[in-house]
């Protein structure tokens, strides 16, 4: 990528709430004794909810908590298309069953095993072609929640209190009691805002900056009719988060089209501060090769969904005098560029752009 265009950003994935041992660095110290305290373990007196052991090979088992709600796996009939195919004598994990396991973040000695190997190493930030990082994933606390319920996160419905994106039943498989699970969640916020803190002295960057997007919040600032005008009142403040913060736009998408693009762009020109992103609105781990896609459809199509020209346009930059957008009438929004006047009418939702940049 970096061949290709040398002002590529090129970002990479990294969990710190699962330990996913199809990362290398995860998988050998899964498989070593001396680091069995970095890793939430099964209740031995309980049974379980998720298998313990590999449903190809039912003597690899491991005492370590996991499941296998996002993982590679052997296809089956019941599961056609797991997230990743592994042939049948099951995918290399090692020597524990495939499967997403818990950084217990309780462990002291985790937070700099996890920005020496798997932040600031030479697959991550660490090599010259890699700008940033997709963190994913977060702790919830009910505890937390109700003594703070503006906690990111909160109130915990991913499924449920605990670890996101994980088994329904994990506070039951663990063992753990609320006040383990409000524990676990105040050493994982401590030691992301010490990983955050590492990405950006490090010269790179991570989505749960952007205003909104804590917790891997993954969601953009979509535009709708409704929302509209209140949106871009906002965004003429100088003193709104829209000017002071950096922001992730997105594009309204339907059956894997852009289905309001003029009015997107219009929206992310007039409303963009100094640091803006604007990207694919939508969800969908296959996007962009697959129509509604669903976990580890594959192969993909061929060619993809063609890049909308307008989003690749060269609008120059901002000439306001106060270098904001302006309401001239009621629920009409106007902002100068230096390749002419960008305009969004919220009453009738129409948005115009400039054509080519001057």
């Amino acid at each position: 990528t970096k061949a290709a265009n040398p002002n590529t950003h090129s970002w990479v994935y990294r969990n710190v709430v699962k330990a996913l041992p199809w990362f290398t660095s995860v998988r050998e110290i899964l498989d070593d004794p001396a680091y069995s305290g970095f890793f939430l373990k099964f209740d031995p007196d309980v049974d379980a909810a998720v298998p313990r052991c590999a449903a190809e090979n039912q003597t690899k088992c491991s005492i370590f908590y996991h499941d296998q709600m996002q993982t590679p796996a052997v296809p089956t009939p019941d599961n056609p298309n797991p997230d990743g195919s592994c042939p049948e004598t099951g995918c290399n994990s090692g020597m524990n069953p495939t499967g997403e396991y818990l950084f217990d973040h309780r462990n002291s000695s985790l937070l700099p095993w996890l920005l020496e190997n798997h932040i600031l190493s030479d697959t991550a930030i660490g090599h010259p072609d890699v700008d940033g990082i997709f963190m994913d994933d977060y702790w919830c606390s009910n505890l937390v929640c109700s003594s703070v319920p503006t906690t990111p996160g909160c109130p915990c419905s991913d499924p449920v209190q605990g670890a996101t994106e994980v088994d329904a039943n994990q506070q039951k498989d663990m063992g753990l009691s609320d006040e383990d699970i409000r524990d676990l969640y105040y050493a994982w916020d401590g030691n992301m805002q010490a990983i955050q803190q590492a990405i950006v002295d490090n010269g790179a960057y991570t989505w749960s900056l952007m205003a909104g997007q804590g917790n891997a919040n993954a969601m953009p600032d979509l535009l709708t009719k409704d929302n509209c005008a209140t949106k871009l009142r906002a965004a003429c403040s100088s003193t709104s988060e829209w000017q002071t913060e950096s922001k992730l736009f997105g594009l309204t998408v339907e059956d894997n089209e852009p289905s309001q693009l003029e009015e997107d762009v219009a929206f992310f020109l007039l409303a963009r501060g100094d640091y803006a992103w604007l990207g694919w609105g939508t969800w969908g781990m296959t996007w962009p090769f697959n129509p509604s896609p669903a976990h580890g459809e594959l192969p993909p199509l061929p060619n993809g969904v063609p890049r909308p020209e307008m989003i690749d346009r060269d609008f120059g930059k901002p000439v306001d005098t106060d270098g904001f957008c302006q309401e001239d009438q009621d629920g009409v929004f106007t902002r100068e560029w230096t390749s002419g006047t960008v305009e969004l009418d919220c009453n009738n939702f129409v948005g115009s752009v400039p054509t080519v940049a001057e």
